[in-house]
């Protein structure tokens, strides 16, 4: 017997909405659906994904990302025009040789990674780290600043790189302290909004013990207590990020393939009041809806620690 050898089969968003309309028969096979069902089809898809954003089942958009603390710094923006630097994967070197205040250019240890356009951020002799960009592409021991440094730097002090910041996060479910010179991880504790507002002395600086993160809309916002006064920590953290949105006709789910199933019958099943669909296709309907999502929710679970604890009681 042959088989094919590959396991990257899909669809596209129109296959699954075409799918669903046949599921309904909004439409007859062979029959091109018109423009407008489409759109109609399209938006409920798009609003069905985001509502199982908030079910936290989808363990393939967890993700790590980082946050690189400032000097002094209380509360981070994460997400699209967020100012502050939050990214997934990044980059680091350390300086070669001191810079100086008014450099336009810094010689590093490796320029691997680093390319044109890339934030870079150099720890200062203060403390802080300098935000900029990559100007032009990195030769040699060279990179060339967008912006020039606003202090001196030392010799062998972190250099960090990245191309692309983080969405904002749906939730954030685990953060630790790293420690940039020993690379080593301390965990920090997720705190709630009360808990947080209970905390005292707010802008003293300190060690960073405690990550609150509000959601929002637009962009979230993560608050450290304590701050840092100077970086030499950075904060790692756990997140889910939203599913992302069906734009075209030929966009695949950004879900695993065992989803797309659930993804046809519950599309459908958010239609049918759209059309006369008869009592008997209705109840299939829901069914294989139920049945499917119900699948794939059982089995879309990370394998994690339980711990038991004896009640001492009062």
């Amino acid at each position: 017997m042959t088989s094919s050898g590959s396991i990257d089969w899909t669809a596209t968003r129109n296959q699954i909405i075409r799918m669903a309309a046949l599921d309904l028969q909004a439409i007859g096979a062979g029959v091109t659906m018109s423009a407008e069902m489409l759109q109609d089809f399209d938006w409920s898809l798009n609003a069905m994904v985001k509502t199982w954003n908030a079910t936290g089942i989808h363990v393939w958009t967890v993700a790590e990302a980082i946050l690189f603390p400032q000097a002094e710094q209380i509360t981070y923006e994460v997400g699209a025009g967020a100012t502050d630097h939050v990214t997934q994967t990044y980059v680091s070197t350390a300086l070669a040789a001191d810079a100086a205040n008014g450099a336009t250019s810094i010689e590093v240890d490796s320029i691997t990674g680093f390319a044109d356009g890339d934030n870079i951020g150099i720890v200062m002799s203060d403390g802080s780290i300098h935000w900029t960009t990559v100007s032009g592409a990195p030769s040699g021991t060279t990179i060339t600043l967008a912006v020039a440094l606003t202090d001196s730097a030392l010799e062998d002090t972190p250099v960090f790189g990245y191309t692309d910041k983080i969405v904002r996060p749906l939730r954030i479910v685990d953060a630790r302290r790293h420690d940039i010179d020993s690379d080593t991880d301390t965990p920090i504790i997720l705190t709630a909004r009360l808990d947080y507002n209970a905390l005292p002395l707010k802008s003293q600086t300190g060690t960073i013990n405690q990550l609150f993160y509000d959601p929002q809309i637009g962009k979230g916002v993560i608050k450290l207590w304590q701050p840092v006064e100077v970086v030499e920590t950075l904060v790692q953290f756990t997140w889910h990020r939203p599913i992302e949105d069906f734009d075209t006709a030929g966009d695949n789910p950004d879900l695993p393939q065992e989803w797309i199933m659930a993804l046809r019958y519950n599309l459908a099943e958010s239609m049918f009041t759209q059309f006369p669909v008869s009592d008997a296709i209705a109840r299939r309907v829901t069914g294989l809806a139920a049945k499917y999502l119900d699948v794939v929710v059982g089995h879309d679970r990370e394998n994690e620690s339980i711990s038991f604890a004896p009640d001492w009681g009062p």
